[in-house]
């Protein structure tokens, strides 16, 4: 018995090395595929064209294409390559750097964060697409850009957002519970786990227990009194993300905002929840992460019909569903509602400031929010990186 343990102990420990090596190494596999950042280097942002949400789209065009590339796909039902570079010029935009991609489909949405294709790349210069299905809908959009990209495409029977996840390019994913179980009903939570370990080849996953509460869904009912979510259950990018793989960002509440208002007050108590499980996590080689937390946005309420009865709304506003470019941040602000308001100006300058010191390398420049935030989304939720192919 006693050779037997150890014989079994020689063997173990002969064994542990090989596995220790292999990890390692496939991770400076070039063929090994991987899931990139959004700071990762970008060879264009992605948008969908749309006269809508106040030209925001030729707005942030214009902004982005002064120093770095963009592409804007557009139905060939619904508009024109001379009105798309016309409206383009008027906002300043360099038309050298835009890429117009026509397509087949009657594009219904905008988001084409939420329901766009998932670009996976190796060192090999390869790359191939991940689509998800999207709330129990399943797209052409992602066949047809994959075709017109000769990128094989490779689909989950899972549903999934892209701003419901965040990735610090180096095999850590941050996903959000309550969003995950919600539209993957009735699988559980290690069953979503394995699927995104499988097709985004991530090692890492990181679970939040609850999003903001403007992000929840209006079905669940109000949050306080007579004041009702506009969102979908919690999707990360509109409350934590990553500024480098070892450096995360997260929403915070002060406890002198958290007396203000009640839904500040459940904010607090979801952002402090989700803090601590930032704290206690490490990345894929067990280093821990660098948390800063970020100032909450101003709450914002709209009044909508619901039948005959007039409720309010409180669409998700946040710093944290910025756009990264090579050159660039695209911050959300809030001053142009609160133009008085020292207190949200203040707020706004230590945002900049912790944005600066977090991305030192890029310029930021800050954009009105409030007006898209109405539609249910952000910045974030609009574009899709378009990352380098990097041989």
């Amino acid at each position: 018995m006693m050779f037997s343990r150890v014989l079994i102990k020689s063997v173990l420990l002969s064994f542990i090395p090989v596995l220790f090596f292999t990890s390692c190494s496939d991770k400076n596999n070039e063929n090994s595929f991987s899931f990139p950042a959004d700071f990762d280097p970008v060879e264009s942002t992605c948008f969908i064209w749309t006269d809508e949400y106040f030209e925001i789209i030729p707005k942030l065009t214009g902004i982005i294409s002064e120093k770095d590339k963009v592409t804007i796909y557009y139905d060939e039902h619904e508009a024109n390559e001379s009105k798309i570079i016309e409206t383009i010029k008027s906002y300043n935009g360099k038309i050298e750097n835009l890429k117009l991609v026509k397509t087949k489909n009657r594009l219904k949405s905008n988001w084409i964060r939420d329901f766009g294709p998932v670009y996976l790349v190796n060192k090999s210069g390869e790359a191939k697409l991940i689509d998800f299905g999207y709330f129990g809908k399943r797209l052409e959009f992602n066949n047809e850009i994959a075709s017109k990209s000769n990128i094989p495409l490779v689909q989950s029977s899972f549903n999934s957002s892209g701003g419901s996840r965040e990735t610090n390019g180096n095999g850590t994913l941050i996903l959000c519970e309550t969003h995950e179980l919600d539209v993957n009903k009735p699988k559980t939570r290690n069953e979503i786990e394995a699927e995104y370990k499988e097709k985004l080849s991530v090692h890492n996953i990181i679970w939040m227990k609850r999003g903001l509460p403007q992000d929840d869904s209006r079905l669940n009912g109000p949050l306080y009194n007579n004041i009702y979510p506009n969102g979908v259950n919690g999707h990360v990018d509109q409350f934590c993300r990553f500024a480098s793989k070892n450096v995360v960002l997260i929403g915070s509440v002060t406890d002198e905002e958290a007396k203000m208002h009640p839904i500040l007050a459940e904010a607090k108590k979801r952002l402090d929840e989700n803090f601590k499980i930032l704290e206690n996590s490490v990345d894929r080689d067990g280093v821990k992460f660098e948390i800063i937390k970020v100032p909450f946005a101003p709450l914002l309420f709209m009044e909508r019909k619901k039948g005959k009865d007039t409720i309010l709304v409180t669409p998700v506003t946040s710093y944290l569903n910025f756009i990264v470019t090579n050159s660039l941040i695209i911050l959300p602000s809030y001053i142009s509602e609160h133009k008085n308001d020292l207190y949200v100006q203040n707020k706004e300058k230590e945002v900049e400031a912790i944005f600066r010191k977090a991305f030192p390398t890029r310029e930021i420049i800050k954009v009105p929010a409030a007006e898209l935030n109405s539609y249910s989304g952000g910045f974030h939720c609009l574009s899709i990186n378009q990352p380098v192919m990097i041989k």
